[in-house]
């Protein structure tokens, strides 16, 4: 913890200094750059998702009347991976996004559609996006899960009173379907839908905007057998499901396997954008997250399911960036992200609060962009806090994670170019403790444990190379990208317990896709 506060202080005295310097040459708008250099160049690619995470900007970051539509396959394969990982993925993603502006209302979407198929995947049946939950199924046996993840991303801001008072609706919308496709049969149904509302002031050197946040989602999780014996046979352990309820805290579950998470979330946002001269621009982001889950199984009672826990999650995030344009085809960026999730849950067994979960992370990220080459570099500081009270069960994590990375764009020719870039980067554990009860902990949480923590606390080195030639025909353009990530990992944490699976050594990644852009 003490990492995330020395960089945090040295970051804020940085910025302090930086401030009331400028330059007297105003910055090119968004709108002034070509299609291709707006959706994949790294420089505009950090100031875009800026503004998809915080849509009050979607007038200022975002290019206006351009679209794009694509389509990417992905196929990874490896062994370094954590103890619900998958041993190897291939990935179909379709999207489209744009921004255009009618009658004085910014309009922003973006849609996609992400289909899977993980071949194989052991010791949770889950929906991949609600990971810290105390509650979930999993058994030994391995299993082909396939995935259907259809988003829906919208902004629109219009602004009243000659501009002075913006008014922003941002909405966020998921749907999931998971299955797998042998013994145990995991069935997991996920939703997801999100509203904030933001009103705000613009001035000449200074915009503000505070927010509002509502949303409501749900998980539905079953799990079944179609041969019969395994319903009522546990001297295989391959096929003897689990149900998990805390940290490590698990027990057989060979009947009634389903439960209904009902997950509500409120919170407020913050938002600053400063002006101080033609060259610099500086955001400011903020926001906390009140996030409720109810996992409940459906039976036969009058209220027609029991309370099984309520996982309580509070969000508090910061989002920064700061931007400046110098002369010479120069430019500068600086990003900070940090976040802190706190969660704790009610376990309706214990009618008491026994799990509990923390996450503090810091990302600090620097751009310099010179005429055709552009160089980043970044570090991640990481804090990961697990424990359970009935078993004794803990676990606490200090990562550091460093990148370099390099682009160059090539000229081709008149109607095409190429950008290249290379990035390296270092992951390693400077502190960690786990500590697991041998008499409270059956084998099934015990791998699950034991081999996260190996897998959290091992060092490893990732390589990426990532291609994309651009092709332009007048008011259209065509892309195709490739990206090759390989990453391998160090010496692995010495254990005092045999785990029947260790983290391997190497993970690979592959890309390719084309879009075209209009």
């Amino acid at each position: 913890m003490k990492s995330i506060e020395y960089i945090a202080s040295a970051t804020v005295y940085f910025l302090s200094c930086i401030a009331v310097q400028g330059q007297i040459k105003n910055s090119a708008t968004v709108d002034s750059l070509a299609p291709t250099f707006y959706w994949y160049q790294p420089s505009s690619i950090m100031s875009h998702d800026m503004a998809v995470r915080n849509r009050v900007w979607i007038s200022e970051e975002m290019k206006n009347k351009s679209s794009i539509l694509g389509i990417r396959q992905s196929i990874a394969k490896g062994s370094f991976q954590p103890a619900q990982g998958a041993d190897g993925l291939k990935q179909t993603y379709i999207y489209t996004e744009g921004k255009t502006k009618w009658r004085k209302t910014n309009f922003w979407g973006r849609f996609s559609y992400d289909h899977s198929s993980e071949d194989s995947t052991a010791l949770r049946h889950q929906s991949r996006w609600n990971e810290d939950a105390p509650v979930y199924f999993g058994s030994f046996k391995k299993n082909k899960y396939n995935r259907e993840t259809y988003k829906l991303d919208a902004g629109m801001q219009h602004a009243f009173l000659n501009n002075r008072l913006p008014i922003t609706l941002g909405i966020d919308y998921r749907l999931g379907s998971h299955y797998s496709n042998n013994d145990p049969r995991g069935d997991v149904k996920d939703m997801n839908l999100q509203f904030e509302l933001s009103v705000g002031h613009n001035l000449p050197k200074i915009s503000y905007h505070l927010s509002g946040i509502w949303g409501y989602g749900s998980e539905r999780v079953n799990v079944g057998y179609k041969n019969e014996k395994y319903t009522k046979n546990t001297e295989d352990p391959l096929y003897v499901n689990w149900i998990m309820n805390g940290f490590g805290n698990a027990r057989e579950k060979i009947s009634e396997i389903n439960y209904d998470d009902v997950i509500n979330r409120t919170g407020i946002g913050g938002h600053l954008l400063l002006k101080p001269n033609g060259a610099d621009r500086i955001y400011l982001n903020g926001r906390y997250i009140n996030e409720k889950q109810s996992f409940r199984r459906n039976d036969n009672s009058k209220q027609t399911y029991s309370l099984l826990n309520d996982y309580t999650k509070d969000i508090s995030s910061v989002d920064f960036l700061w931007s400046r344009q110098m002369h010479n085809q120069t430019a500068l960026k600086l990003a900070l992200i940090g976040q802190i999730e706190e969660g704790k849950d009610f376990n309706y067994t214990y009618l008491s609060n026994n799990y509990t979960y923390q996450q503090n992370q810091l990302q600090i990220k620097g751009l310099f962009d010179f005429r055709q080459f552009q160089a980043e570099g970044g570090i991640t500081v990481r804090n990961l806090r697990k424990k359970d009270g009935v078993t004794s069960n803990a676990m606490d994590i200090d990562q550091i994670k460093a990148a370099l990375g390099l682009n160059h764009r090539f000229r081709i020719n008149e109607r095409s170019d190429l950008l290249g870039s290379f990035c390296f980067s270092k992951q390693w554990s400077p502190a960690n403790k786990l500590s697991v009860s041998d008499l409270n902990t059956g084998n099934f949480a015990k791998q699950i444990l034991y081999q996260d923590y190996l897998y959290e606390t091992a060092s490893s080195s990732t390589w990426t190379t990532s291609w994309v030639w651009m092709a332009h025909r007048g008011k259209t353009d065509w892309s195709v990208q490739f990206q090759l990530d390989y990453q391998h990992r160090g010496d692995l944490t010495s254990l005092n317990y045999d785990v029947s699976a260790l983290p391997g050594k190497d993970w690979l990644l592959g890309k390719l896709g084309v879009s075209y852009i209009f």
